[in-house]
């Protein structure tokens, strides 16, 4: 994902669409109520296109997912109503759907009927998973340097055969 985002935001000057300015608004300006807008428009743009309309449910579904898990990282308490706003649902099926996140495994959150919040427990990363992500994208960083170094101890033995046969035939 992270890949994905530095792309869009270095096409972004030539390339828009409701799709990749949600992920930027998700992810580059955490601007939840930019995110709201393009999930509108995505809805309206995935229900129009011919290829995309099946993974229209999918990605609606995986778009609130991913705004919501970006949304509960920053704030450990929000109300069911905020969510409902966020994510462009009625305060009933924002209920549901975060019952549904925490039945999964998806979420570790409790839910607060009486005054309507959500209140979301730590989410430690274990040490494990932050090796991995440190070392993830290392075979593909160290394949590139030896490739740069290869082609310079290359084109530094051609310039020297050049000269060679250069002051050879002088």
């Amino acid at each position: 994902m992270k890949d994905l985002v530095k792309i869009i935001q270095q096409e972004s000057y030539n390339y828009r669409d409701p799709i990749t300015e949600l992920v930027e608004c998700l992810y580059v300006n955490f601007d939840f109520d930019g995110v709201q807008i393009m999930l509108g428009k995505c809805d309206q743009v995935l229900a129009n296109d011919f290829f995309l309309a099946g993974f229209h449910d999918e990605f609606i579904e995986n778009a609130r997912l991913f705004s919501f898990e970006t949304f509960c990282r920053i704030h450990q308490c929000i109300t069911i109503k905020m969510i409902a706003e966020k994510l462009n649902m009625t305060n009933d099926e924002a209920e549901k759907w975060i019952v549904d996140l925490i039945r999964n495994a998806r979420l570790d959150a409790k839910i607060d009927s009486k005054l309507g919040h959500v209140v979301f427990g730590a989410q430690a990363i274990s040490p494990y998973q932050q090796i991995i992500e440190k070392t993830k994208n290392l075979t593909d960083r160290a394949s590139a340097i030896s490739t740069s170094i290869d082609k310079k101890i290359k084109s530094v033995e051609t310039v020297g055969n050049w000269q060679k046969t250069t002051s050879i035939t002088e």
